[in-house]
């Protein structure tokens, strides 16, 4: 790699490490607008759900104790709701709020993740009301930016692996395929040979028949 070539990949790697990190902002719950951090994401809205959940399990937090998709049941004004997780550098534990969304609709594939974090009873912190949990929480967000690339590659891998199997499979069932046309190959070329044979029989009789024929004129017309 040239020296421009690495200065250039080093001032987009750096450039997308600001873009990617979480910001402060407000949303609307419950008709009220509240303190929220944003993450925005260059994957599509499933991705970033998985990956939720992904990051929720390296914390201790099961969101998938009461069925595979339980958690997409436990909505509340279009939240994900998990309550009691416990955050790396928070005091207490936090019920954390996620939202996401399509960037916008050219771009399907990115999406935004809102994350409120609150103490109980939807009392949502800011910055200024509990800045170690709100540390915490921001910490928590801004840790997919390094862990979404792989989390994303891993899902990647696992899509062309079952790319592999299933593109096996069509191959497996085409040599299969394969062999009943070669057995049906084989017992046609059998019934060929057969239908010949007949046909060599067969001829032999209509010329002994017509030989037979051919004598009863002789006779008829003596």
């Amino acid at each position: 790699m040239n020296k421009f070539a690495l200065l250039l990949f080093v001032l987009v790697a750096g450039a997308g490490s600001v873009i990617s990190q979480s910001t402060a902002t407000s949303v609307t719950y419950n008709k009220i607008v509240q303190p929220a951090l944003m993450l925005e994401l260059p994957y599509d809205v499933s991705v970033s759900e998985g990956f939720i959940i992904d990051n929720l399990k390296k914390t201790g937090y099961n969101a998938e104790t009461k069925g595979k998709l339980f958690w997409k049941q436990n909505k509340l004004d279009g939240y994900y709701v998990f309550k009691d997780v416990r955050l790396q550098g928070a005091s207490q534990s936090s019920d954390l709020y996620f939202k996401v969304e399509r960037k916008s609709k050219r771009s399907k594939d990115q999406s935004v993740i809102y994350l409120l974090a609150g103490t109980g009873g939807e009392q949502f912190i800011s910055e200024s009301s509990d800045p170690t949990t709100y540390r915490a929480a921001m910490d928590f967000l801004n840790g997919f930016v390094d862990q979404s690339a792989q989390y994303k590659l891993n899902i990647d891998i696992k899509g062309q692996e079952n790319a592999v199997k299933d593109a096996e499979k069509r191959l497996d069932k085409l040599i299969e395929n394969e062999k009943d046309l070669n057995k049906k190959i084989d017992q046609l070329q059998k019934d060929l040979k057969k239908n010949r044979n007949d046909q060599d029989d067969q001829q032999k009789k209509v010329e002994n028949e017509k030989r037979k024929l051919e004598k009863l004129k002789d006779h008829s017309s003596n």
